[in-house]
């Protein structure tokens, strides 16, 4: 599973309804029933009732043309989460701090099951556009915060993760990759260089909470301006914020 536990047994409906509500993003916020069975992989009857059932909860409803959308009762779990992880309180004001700091783009990126998602983001008006903004999801094994992320689940559970994977990367860049995260778990951060974007350059350290890695925090800029000097001066603040950032979490969780 992709959150690395033991599937749970006599629930697959229940799985079922919850994949359909994960399938809704920025990037496709509006579905039909036949693109829902599709991607769960049920027949359209099936996704009929699932659909039903939401509409039922108000947690999507009917947008016209034969399209779904979920539903404004989204926001208050949206609103929920940020007080669980708050975002507002104590990460966007490191972050914009960062960002100013380095003259580059700062993100905090989080792991949600086999994806990494950017959760916050400040960037000055003269870098270059990211893949990676909030709400977007990207791979965990591309660019340096993700890599912090897998790296900080452990080998086996990268190894799972590889697995399930697809389309499955090649066998050399499987076996690079985890060749890699041991070295990023084992130093403490993470670089890349036009892994996720062409020509930029980047460099992510953990987030944790106690024992527990809950997010990256990232810098990212282009390449050409980024020589040697300036790349282990970003390091060195990237890994301050970090730490910085694991404190003020910690100190808001108790």
């Amino acid at each position: 599973m992709s959150e690395g536990r033991e599937r749970t047994p006599g629930v697959d409906s229940a799985r079922r309804v919850l994949k359909i509500l994960l399938l809704f993003t920025e990037k496709g916020p509006e579905l039909s029933v036949e693109e829902i069975a599709h991607s769960v992989g049920i027949s359209v009857p099936s996704a009929y009732r699932f659909v039903s059932l939401l509409r039922e909860m108000d947690m999507v409803e009917d947008n016209g043309g034969g399209t779904y959308v979920l539903s404004p009762r989204i926001f208050l779990l949206a609103r929920s989460a940020e007080q669980a992880f708050p975002v507002s309180k104590v990460l966007r004001p490191l972050v914009e701090r960062l960002s100013k700091d380095t003259g580059e783009a700062a993100l905090v990126i989080r792991r949600v099951g086999d994806f990494a998602t950017c959760v916050e983001m400040s960037q000055p008006e003269h870098t270059i556009r990211l893949s990676f903004e909030p709400g977007q999801i990207m791979s965990l094994h591309r660019g340096a915060g993700p890599k912090v992320l897998l790296a900080a689940m452990g080998e086996a559970w990268a190894q799972r993760y590889f697995d399930r994977l697809r389309p499955a990367p090649s066998a050399a860049e499987r076996d690079a990759v985890l060749a890699e995260v041991q070295g990023v778990a084992a130093q403490g951060w993470s670089k890349s260089e036009a892994e996720v974007d062409e020509g930029v350059w980047a460099v992510a350290a953990p987030i944790g909470v106690g024992e527990k890695v809950v997010a990256a925090v990232t810098v990212a800029g282009p390449h050409f301006r980024i020589d040697d000097e300036r790349a282990g001066y970003i390091t060195e603040r990237v890994v301050a914020a970090a730490a910085e950032l694991s404190d003020s979490l910690s100190t808001w969780r108790h």
